[in-house]
């Protein structure tokens, strides 16, 4: 019994041996996203992480293939062992979502903890960005980084703004989100908004941040950034 599971386990491990799955590890823990990778690293899946954008449309867990994919039982592994370690697929379709497609014998894997994302939020993940000022006398830009840490860039600096510069962000109250300088003296408050506006090449998802109050230290400027789909 011990020799068939072997024999099962080698062939498993032989028809997935050359197939690429590109993991999307952007709203995942560096712990989900170690598992994952592990798990199909050892049935011979060969597992390519980025921090991408989801494509447009894509609101929960997904599974993106090739019809090309090598191997006849490739896409039932890959959903079934991802089901053993409590990831189930609610989403499999071929070949493309958005702008993302997937050339012969790769896959692409979306993952979303907690069943999904609701289309009309934006999540901590898509606000770690650098924004550009709108409605503003100084090109002033914000930048939010992955570690919670804030930075406001000035063409020019000034000793009066120094103290403002730096400092950490969250998000209080979807949604409203927070600064507060390294000093614990200033506060800035802003509301996330979100849109979506079409050009020549596709969509773009807008995330605008708007003032909530006013510092006669910092213009009154509302920030701004595109994430294409």
């Amino acid at each position: 019994m011990k020799m068939i599971s072997i024999l099962l386990m080698c062939f498993f491990i032989l028809s997935c041996s050359s197939t690429k799955v590109h993991l999307y590890t952007r709203y995942l823990s560096a712990e989900e996203a170690d598992a994952v990778t592990k798990n199909l690293e050892q049935l011979g899946f060969d597992v390519i992480a980025n921090t991408l954008v989801f494509p447009d449309g894509i609101e929960q867990s997904t599974l993106l293939y090739s019809p090309f994919v090598e191997g006849e039982n490739s896409l039932n592994i890959l959903i079934d062992t991802l089901a053993d370690i409590g990831w189930v697929m609610p989403n499999v379709q071929p070949i493309f979502a958005g702008n993302h497609y997937y050339t012969k014998n790769s896959v692409g894997l979306l993952l979303l903890p907690d069943g999904g994302r609701q289309s009309d939020k934006v999540i901590r993940q898509d606000l770690a960005n650098e924004y550009k000022s709108k409605a503003c006398d100084s090109a002033i830009k914000l930048r939010l980084n992955n570690d919670a840490s804030y930075q406001f860039l000035y063409p020019n600096k000034t000793d009066s703004q120094m103290e403002q510069l730096t400092g950490t962000w969250q998000i209080t109250s979807y949604p409203y989100i927070e600064l507060t300088s390294l000093n614990k003296v200033w506060r800035f408050y802003y509301e996330i908004q979100k849109s979506a506006i079409t050009d020549v090449v596709g969509k773009v998802e807008v995330i605008e941040l708007k003032p909530l109050d006013d510092h006669y230290t910092l213009p009154k400027c509302s920030f701004f950034y595109g994430l294409r789909a």
